[in-house]
């Protein structure tokens, strides 16, 4: 049995046997003329020793010297020994090495011996391939079953079979499902290696369909942008029982996923971009578009998105032809990319904006002229059906004009009736015409023109109303000219002068309340004057002027009952209390008309605390001093206070220090005439 020999080893030729060469007698090379060698009579020993003799003229002269020698027979009769010896001797190594085989291919196998079958079967089988090793097992299995190498036959064919199955498997490894599957299915189905055929083929799909359901699967959940999900995909392709779905594939899948999310993002930029819709965003969009690769999962979106950019990009500049823009319709049609398909639509695009540019003049002439010039696209061209609507829209157009040409001469005289019959005449254009807006304005004007001659002599007659002055004409003006509906032209001009006029009503009306309200705060009934003031309404006209009033006589109010406040708090007389009056008086504010009043009961007052404060100081100094703190800056009794306190206050350091001193230097105590004076 041969051995088994390495399955990746690649196939080569059978050996076959070769006719042995020829001897060639070879002419010895001439010697040339510049080698500087002697005559072939003069003996080699004599030039050598001449060239020994030569005396060494310098690096120069033995350069040259070894030329000529190279240059020499005697060197080219060395050289051609060196390469027969070699020859000789590598061919000799390679007769002993090489075994004694017969030349397979040029064998008349029926009459060949089954030795002979048998030894070039091995040679077959050496080869490691599945060809050869089914061309070994094709051989001998011609033999018959009686033969007396059976045996042996039988034993090499199942080592045989059993190498097909391994380079099957390693097929199936390297990615070759199919061939493995052909491979594995042209072993002799007589053989051990056979019955193992059928499950690994099963196996070999089993496996096969777990790893490619697995990598389609990852690749549709980079397509819906489920990274996540295609990661955790990609790591169960580690887990398939095969070197090309969990080694090859992995790597592949795990690149996918890489270039993905940076693609995802591409894409997600490029559809902002697609939505701001100006040339530089279209530009950079499909800038991005073109940096995804073709092994990407999302480039088949990239080139969807690519050929619908192009299209919003035709859409874009044509509307910028409707704003007649032409140099910004021209920057875009240049950008669109001539890569996908659209060379029709652009050559067609050409010919739009030679027809928007004959419409642009917006008169009846220019119009049929872009008509004419759209009608030379056929049918057969991509843009027909977009030209046949711009063509009804250009016809819809000239209709609107030539009926609102009518209406205009028919509005010429101006008066009420031609008015009249030229809206009539211009509504005829329907209101989903292009032309509609510029019509309707037309008729917005006639209208206003209709109704201001209408409702005029209503306004004048509510006028002349109005100049009697009196409440009730004012309000018989009002209701004249309420007669204006709100949707009339001089609906504006009508409700402002309602508006004077009622003002006017309710300042007639309410004037008395706001002067009795004056006349009772000059009084000192604030009571009665808020509350005259008071009934006069928000919605009024004169109730913002009465406002300041109002304010003015609750301040006046309020502090006069903080002043009675302070006077009912005062009359105990006691110290505290004259304090609480003094600081209840102060809250009233110096711009009240109080205030004067308050600041005398302060003085008053502050001047009493002053005088309780002097009589407390017999007792006690802090409490004094407490007391007159308490007067205020305003009071005409400050001054005398802040002397009395800073008075008091050294009173108090005197003592102190006395009461220190005495401790220090006495160690008995002072008798009470001692701390009174007495002696």
């Amino acid at each position: 049995m041969s051995p088994k020999r390495d399955p990746r080893h690649k196939p080569i030729s059978v050996p076959r046997s070769r006719p042995r060469s020829q001897g060639v007698p070879q002419r010895p090379a001439p010697s040339p003329s510049y080698a500087g060698v002697v005559p072939g009579n003069v003996a080699p020993a004599t030039v050598a020793a001449a060239v020994e003799e030569t005396p060494t003229q310098g690096p120069g002269f033995r350069g040259l010297a070894f030329f000529r020698w190279i240059g020499s027979w005697q060197f080219l009769l060395l050289t051609t020994l060196a390469l027969l010896t070699g020859t000789l001797a590598f061919a000799v190594t390679s007769l002993f090495r090489m075994p004694n085989l017969p030349n397979c291919r040029a064998i008349f196998w029926p009459t060949a011996s089954a030795a002979m079958r048998l030894q070039c079967a091995e040679s077959y089988a050496d080869q490691g391939s599945v060809d050869f090793l089914l061309e070994a097992i094709g051989l001998v299995e011609k033999l018959p079953d009686d033969h007396p190498l059976r045996a042996e036959i039988d034993a090499k064919v199942e080592t045989w079979s059993s190498e097909i199955l391994e380079m099957a498997d390693e097929q199936f490894h390297l990615g070759e499902l199919e061939r493995a599957i052909a491979t594995a299915k042209q072993i002799p189905i007589d053989t051990a290696a056979a019955d193992k055929v059928e499950s690994n083929i099963r196996r070999w799909q089993r496996i096969w369909g777990e790893g490619s359901e697995t990598f389609e699967e990852a690749k549709q959940q980079l397509v819906d942008g489920n990274f996540k999900d295609a990661f955790g995909l990609s790591v169960r392709l580690l887990d398939v029982s095969n070197d090309y779905w969990s080694k090859t594939k992995y790597t592949e899948l795990t690149k996918l996923i890489s270039l993905a999310r940076e693609d995802s993002r591409k894409l997600g930029k490029v559809k902002r971009l697609m939505d701001r819709g100006t040339v530089s965003n279209f530009k950079e969009a499909l800038k991005l578009l073109g940096s995804i690769k073709t092994e990407s999962v999302l480039h088949s979106e990239a080139k969807d998105l690519k050929k619908t950019i192009a299209k919003d990009m035709l859409r874009v500049a044509e509307d910028s032809l409707a704003r007649q823009q032409l140099a910004q319709a021209e920057e875009i049609l240049a950008a669109v990319p001539r890569d996908e398909g659209l060379d029709q639509e652009i050559a067609d695009f050409q010919v739009f904006t030679e027809a928007y540019r004959r419409a642009w003049s917006g008169d009846a002439l220019g119009l049929d002229s872009a008509i004419t010039r759209l009608q030379s696209l056929g049918r057969d061209r991509p843009l027909y059906n977009r030209a046949q609507t711009l063509i009804g829209q250009w016809r819809a157009e000239i209709r609107a004009l030539a009926q609102l040409d009518v209406a205009r001469q028919i509005a010429a005289p101006g008066n009420v009736n031609d008015l009249r019959s030229a809206i009539i005449q211009a509504r005829q254009v329907e209101s989903d015409n292009p032309r509609w807006q510029e019509v309707s304005t037309q008729i917005d004007q006639w209208e206003k023109r209709v109704q201001t001659t209408e409702d005029q002599p209503i306004l004048a007659q509510a006028d002349q109303l109005a100049n009697v002055g009196t409440p009730q004409a004012l309000r018989q003006a009002i209701q004249e000219a309420r007669r204006i509906s709100a949707d009339r032209a001089l609906a504006d001009v009508a409700q402002k002068r309602i508006e004077r006029w009622q003002k006017r009503i309710e300042a007639i009306e309410d004037r008395p309340l706001v002067e009795k309200a004056r006349q009772l705060a000059i009084s000192g009934d604030l009571a009665g004057a808020i509350a005259t003031a008071s009934r006069i309404s928000p919605e009024r006209s004169l109730y913002e002027e009465i406002q300041n009033d109002l304010a003015s006589w609750r301040d006046q109010q309020q502090n006069q009952t903080l002043l009675q406040e302070a006077n009912n708090i005062a009359r105990s007389g006691t110290a505290n209390d004259l304090a609480r009056a003094i600081v209840t008086a102060n809250q009233i504010p110096a711009s009240s008309g109080q205030h004067k009043n308050a600041l005398q009961q302060i003085n008053r007052w502050s001047w009493d605390l002053l005088s309780l404060a002097e009589s407390e100081s017999r007792s006690s100094l802090d409490r004094a001093i407490r007391l007159a703190n308490q007067i205020p800056t305003a009071a005409a009794a400050y001054s005398n206070a802040q002397s009395r306190i800073q008075s008091w206050q050294v009173a108090t350091q005197r003592q102190d220090g006395d009461i220190v001193e005495f401790t220090q230097t006495e160690p008995a105590p002072a008798t009470l005439d001692e701390l009174t004076g007495n002696e």
